[in-house]
């Protein structure tokens, strides 16, 4: 083992051995984007970061458990990353709330999601490392459960900011946000299929995503003074 391969397992939070991880979690993040979980090897992911097989294994117990981690590394990058758009983007729509219209809605959410995804390439891997951890739990029973948890816990860290962003619309929900979130993840995930499959331009993908989800918020939305109202309708149970 190279004198560098030792020293990453002197201490697990020393800067040596951070480096060596996120260089490890980085290269994973191309290599499976590339060829999937099942054919990346872990020589493969070393060759990419620059490290000897010892690094990996002082470091990780299986590529699973690596993915498990690059998984939850990239989500929580991705939940952060959308805080801040919508933060980003709270003023315009408080400003525009009261004229807003469909064609408005359309135009803002295909900027925010511009802003939000940065780069169609980086939004089609994260695409298919969700779709990678999906395939992983059907195989193995033992990862089912785990799988379940993170779309819990995906839910539950964008339901507040979703719930803030129509909000600043001058919207609310006319169903229990837990539903309404489930509605336009899956129209999501069909526009993210749909790109990753046949570019942006799909005809479900993500150029026309604006237009269907502005299409589908007025729907399963109405504006917030509704709710002020005595005969204002409750969202079901």
């Amino acid at each position: 083992m190279r004198t560098a391969d030792r020293e990453d397992e002197s201490t697990a939070t020393s800067p040596r051995r951070r480096e060596t991880r996120a260089r490890l979690l980085a290269a994973a993040f191309e290599v499976f984007a590339e060829v999937g979980l099942g054919a990346a090897s872990v020589e493969q992911i070393c060759q990419r970061a620059g490290f000897t097989r010892g690094a990996f294994y002082s470091n990780f117990s299986t590529k699973e458990e690596l993915f498990l981690e690059l998984l939850s590394q990239e989500l929580r990058k991705r939940l952060e990353s959308l805080e801040a758009a919508a933060e980003r983007s709270m003023p315009e729509l408080r400003q525009r709330s009261c004229t807003l219209d469909r064609d408005d809605l359309a135009a803002f959410v295909t900027e925010f999601f511009a802003d939000f995804l940065q780069t169609g390439e980086e939004a089609t891997t994260w695409y298919v490392l969700e779709t990678e951890f999906l395939l992983l739990a059907l195989r193995d029973p033992e990862l089912a459960p785990r799988h379940v948890q993170f779309s819990v816990e995906v839910c539950a860290e964008m339901a507040p900011v979703i719930e803030r962003l129509v909000g600043a619309a001058g919207r609310r929900f006319v169903l229990p946000i837990e539903r309404a979130l489930g509605i336009l993840t899956d129209f999501f995930e069909r526009a993210m299929r749909a790109s990753a499959l046949q570019g942006p331009d799909a005809p479900d993908g993500l150029t026309t995503f604006g237009r269907h989800t502005a299409d589908l918020l007025f729907a399963i939305t109405e504006p917030a003074a509704a709710a002020d109202g005595s005969d204002a309708e409750q969202p079901p149970n």
